[in-house]
């Protein structure tokens, strides 16, 4: 499988989620996945952050994977609440001292933003081959779908993790939420594609055992995936009051390699882009009782996975893995 994955990977950042590095590290690993490239944007972390933290992995792993800068910014949100909160949140919780041991990433200097032509590019090259995997807010990839009107129709399918139905504590989700517009216009583009919303990422979990287990793997992989994300649990189980942490973005790759971990339905889907419902998720059923104001031949029918079995992912993370050599 020819795959890219969009991210916005933070592992390493004191206070930034790490589920995009378990994601990345997964498409490594894979026998049956040729990464292609990986791009960034801003989201989880800015994205000369998100650039460094990928590139940085790819050299220390001693493998040749290029790596694109993309997006700093939404199409039209404004930034300045979600950089409160997803910057500014561990700081607020005191528990900056659980990244002690990480030095303040080296951001790499005069970095071209050249991912959205890369992504045009690549879909372009390997037409109705490529998958793109975004596991970040949609802003690359709607401005691919802008730039290239080509673009959707070439790619072979888009996995997105993003969205969330009917969460009375989540009217939005992050990804989506912190760029509405270009969520809309992947949804509306017309692509093949399937989404992972919270509804089954939360259903995801990896503690601290799970972890110890991946790093006996013993390579550099895992060694990576156990210091960087031995920090977030942590973080996530005093803030959450959890046992262990959600894994939203791996469950991308993990359906990539086995889509029997999961089961799915098929729902029409967008996004509000107005008032204070802004950035909320939307689905409707094929068969509408009631669709006044609801004009569907403007949407695009969506995979939604639903139902995911963990402990099954589990086997599948930890096998995949162990493909990995030094």
């Amino acid at each position: 499988m020819k795959i890219v994955i969009d991210t916005d990977i933070g592992n390493g950042i004191c206070g930034a989620n790490t589920d995009d590095g378990l994601a990345l590290a997964l498409a490594i690993a894979s026998k049956k996945i040729d990464l292609k490239a990986i791009t960034t944007l801003s989201g989880n972390v800015i994205n000369h952050k998100a650039y460094a933290v990928a590139r940085n992995l790819i050299s220390k792993l001693g493998i040749k994977i290029p790596v694109f800068l993309g997006s700093s910014k939404a199409l039209l949100e404004d930034e300045t609440p979600w950089r409160k909160r997803l910057d500014e949140s561990v700081y607020n919780f005191k528990l900056e001292h659980l990244w002690q041991d990480f030095k303040p990433i080296k951001l790499y200097k005069n970095t071209k933003l050249n991912a959205v032509y890369k992504l045009c590019e690549l879909a372009r090259v390997y037409k109705n081959e490529l998958i793109v995997c975004a596991i970040g807010p949609l802003t690359n990839i709607a401005q691919a779908c802008i730039l290239d009107n080509e673009f959707a129709k070439n790619v072979k399918e888009i996995l997105i993790m993003g969205g969330v139905f009917d969460m009375s504590k989540y009217p939005k989700d992050t990804n989506f939420g912190f760029d509405p517009e270009a969520a809309r216009i992947v949804l509306r583009s017309g692509a093949k594609i399937t989404l992972a919303p919270y509804n089954i990422t939360m259903q995801t979990s990896l503690t601290h055992k799970d972890l110890e287990e991946i790093k006996a793997i013993n390579n550099k992989l895992c060694d990576f995936l156990y210091t960087s994300i031995k920090p977030w649990i942590s973080y996530a189980e005093l803030t959450r009051n959890s046992i262990g942490t959600w894994i939203h973005d791996a469950l991308i790759i993990a359906y990539l390699l086995d889509s029997s971990i999961c089961k799915s339905d098929e729902y029409y889907v967008d996004i509000e882009t107005c008032g204070e419902a802004r950035g909320k998720s939307l689905r409707y059923d094929k068969n509408l009782n009631m669709n006044i104001g609801i004009d569907l031949s403007k949407l695009n029918l969506v995979k939604v996975l639903k139902d995911i079995d963990n402990e099954k992912l589990l086997k599948l993370i930890k096998a995949t893995l162990n493909e990995f050599s030094n």
